[in-house]
């Protein structure tokens, strides 16, 4: 369940949202994991059942900079920051401090195989805390066949372009001494530093008026994209939609006239999924993409969608949108 009522104070319930499926390859031992999506049942077991991966950790206390020079083990789940879940069949199973798995979050996975974990769960917007002057242990949304290189990906950012980038590689964390020359992974967790206070995102930052994504009741709403890189980037936006009452939306448009004052008017996108490529953005460049409910073409009182906007270098963001129309029967 996607609730909104923490970002919309008149809301009257909670939204059904659009699930997302998450595929992340495994490798007997350790593994560092990005999670992108929310499981429905957040505790380790239910996430964890029928898998091989026996040992869960993730960092919360951000005060430290020599954490990631450890590799993955019990002697550094001791220091303090880290949360630790052990499978009920180990004998240290008592010992476990990590009760749920969130999205948006790093983990270090200990692995008994080989194993495809798929992870079916809601999407968020990203929304990542940089700690300043030291290492952060942070994953990005990227694309699983072409994502960019690190150097790609921090290129617009002062606070982390450089190379204190550290894998995990056969156990071990790696630095990444060429970011040119690495291509990220598609679920992947690093550490990095913040040479000094951040809030990058990535190359494509993309906003919206909450948290939550794109909320669309009688009136409406946008969402903010913002060329980030040194470089021009050509975004490109997905309707998803996985449920019987995806939002019916329209883009909103300006239209000026030679001898008349600016208006608006509407666009209607298609009924199910569509794409739409937008043009190049440059450097330094903002683009404002209005949105509005189709509310004739909109029967049920609840609805939702998933909107999927990626980069021709290959960075991803998700935006949920959903509608709750206080004019309809919500049995």
């Amino acid at each position: 369940m996607l609730y909104f009522c923490a970002a919309f104070v008149s809301c009257a319930g909670s939204v059904d949202g659009v699930l997302r499926t998450q595929t992340i390859a495994l490798t007997r031992g350790w593994n560092a994991v990005f999670l992108e999506v929310y499981p429905d049942d957040p505790s380790p077991a239910a996430v964890f059942a029928g898998t091989p991966i026996e040992i869960a950790a993730s960092y919360f206390e951000r005060s430290s900079s020599a954490q990631f020079i450890s590799n993955p083990g019990a002697e550094m789940f001791k220091r303090a920051g880290w949360g630790v879940w052990y499978s009920e069949d180990r004998p240290d199973a008592f010992l476990k401090t990590l009760h749920a798995i969130h999205g948006q979050q790093a983990y270090l996975l200990y692995a008994k195989s080989d194993f495809t974990w798929i992870v079916t769960g809601t999407a968020t917007p990203q929304n990542t805390r940089w700690e300043a002057g030291t290492f952060n242990f942070v994953g990005f949304a990227v694309h699983s066949l072409a994502p960019p290189t690190f150097g790609q990906f921090f290129a617009g950012s002062k606070a982390h372009r450089h190379n204190k980038i550290y894998r995990l590689t056969n156990g071990a964390w790696r630095r990444v001494m060429d970011p040119a020359a690495e291509a990220m992974r598609s679920g992947e967790a690093f550490w990095i530093f913040s040479d000094g206070p951040s809030t990058y995102q990535g190359p494509l930052r993309v906003q919206t008026s909450t948290l939550s994504g794109l909320y669309l009741g009688s009136g409406v709403d946008r969402i903010i994209l913002r060329n980030e890189s040194p470089n021009p980037i050509a975004p490109t936006v997905t309707h998803i939609t996985g449920s019987n009452n995806p939002v019916q939306l329209a883009m909103v448009l300006q239209l000026v006239g030679t001898n008349e004052p600016m208006r608006s008017g509407s666009a209607a996108m298609p009924a199910g999924p569509w794409v739409q490529l937008i043009p190049p953005m440059e450097s330094g460049g903002t683009l404002r993409l209005p949105f509005e409910l189709r509310a004739s073409d909109s029967t049920p009182a609840v609805q939702s969608s998933l909107l999927k906007i990626t980069t021709d270098i290959g960075t991803e963001h998700w935006v949920p949108v959903a509608t709750v129309r206080s004019d309809r029967d919500k049995n």
